[in-house]
This record gives structure tokens, sequence and C-alpha cells, in this order.
């Protein structure tokens, strides 16, 4: 009944004539981005003002730490209202020129296999999510469901927003070797809104093992 009452723009019907009254809104790496808000995982949430500049500074951090190039494709599934799929993902792929390929959330939370198929359809190589997103694969992805998936393309696994548990990232490198998947593919990595997003991680020079 909410969204009834709701006025809806179909995009595509747009006239290209709309945009002729824009003004140049002058902006600056000094300039307001956007408010993000901290996760409440030890206080109440707190919003922080990121500007363009915070996003450019990290964004390069980011390509440096994974070694991102316009030849880099990205895969994800992550909402959008989330730094980690917002940030580390589309304004990524904007900022490198690189593909960037996306699911629904609750497509993902039905069927898991989607994410890996389409990983193995686009030929992924940048993707990742919480440490939860694995230990779905592991547990709801039947030994049948698998096969015809292949992980060989996916260089960066990052894993981060959450506790990672190494029984998580070598259950996953275990059951899915078999279908390209390497183990130094796994980048575990942190972030915080008060820094943008990335704020540990580490290099990415191949992949780094775990024991």
């Amino acid at each position: 009944p909410y969204l009834a009452k709701r006025t809806w723009i179909v995009s595509s019907e747009i006239p290209s004539t709309e945009g002729d009254g824009w003004i140049d809104p002058k902006l600056d790496r000094d300039s307001v981005a956007f408010l993000q808000y901290t996760s409440a995982s030890t206080s109440k949430p707190k919003g922080v003002i990121v500007s363009h500049g915070n996003i450019l500074h990290n964004q390069l951090l980011m390509k440096e730490a994974v070694q991102h190039t316009s030849e880099t494709i990205a895969v994800s599934w992550l909402p959008l209202f989330h730094d980690m799929g917002l940030i580390s993902v589309v304004l990524a792929s904007l900022y490198n020129g690189m593909s960037c390929h996306l699911l629904s959330p609750a497509d993902f939370l039905k069927k898991p296999r989607l994410w890996l198929e389409a990983i193995t359809r686009y030929g992924g190589t940048f993707s990742g999510a919480p440490d939860f997103a694995y230990q779905l694969c592991v547990d709801r992805i039947s030994l049948e469901q698998r096969q015809g998936l292949d992980l060989s393309s996916w260089r960066v696994a990052y894993n981060g927003s959450e506790p990672i548990r190494a029984n998580t990232l070598q259950r996953f490198s275990k059951e899915f070797a078999p279908f390209g998947f390497r183990q130094e593919s796994f980048f575990s990595c942190y972030g915080l809104a008060e820094h943008t997003l990335f704020v540990t991680g580490g290099f990415y020079n191949g992949g780094t093992s775990f024991s």
C-alpha cells in the first residue's frame, strides 16, 4: 500500500533534454560525498562524513593492496547500502575502469550457488564476502550442484566485515579446490567507516597462505 502511493519514474523514458539545465556543482576533494554510519559493533552508530578525497585515497589504497587493473572482473552480491558492496565493488569498478557483475543479495541467500556460478560465467577475478557466506557455500551447495563450476579465474577472494574463521577458510579451500579454487586466493581484510573502508589486509602478492 505504501509503494502504491509513490510516483514511479521509468529511467529509460526520461528524455535526454532533461539534463540540459544541469549546472556543475564545482565539487573538489574536500566536498562531502555522503554520510556513512559506523557498524555499532562497539557503541551506538555514528555518522561519519566521507569526502570525495577520502574515497579517492581509499580507492588508491585498495588498488595497491589487491593490484586492481582495468582487466579486473568483479562479481558481487553484497548489498549496496553497505560499504563493502558500495565502495570495494561498485566505486572500485568506476575508479579502476574494471568490469562489474552484480547479483541480488536475496538471491544469493536463497541459492548460494548463484555466486559461484556468476564467477564461473563471467571469469570473475575479484569477489568476496563476510565469513558466513563462504560457510554457507560449503554447507548448502551439494557435490552435485558443484559440477560445472570453474573458480580458477578467482584471483582475490576477500573475507572481512565479521570474524574471520580459519576453519571456514580451510573447509572452503578443501571443498572447492577440485573446481579450481586456490587457497592462496584468500585475502583477509577489515575496514572502518571512520577510514572510508579499507584499513588492514596486507598487500596481495599472489596470495598468502594460512595454517
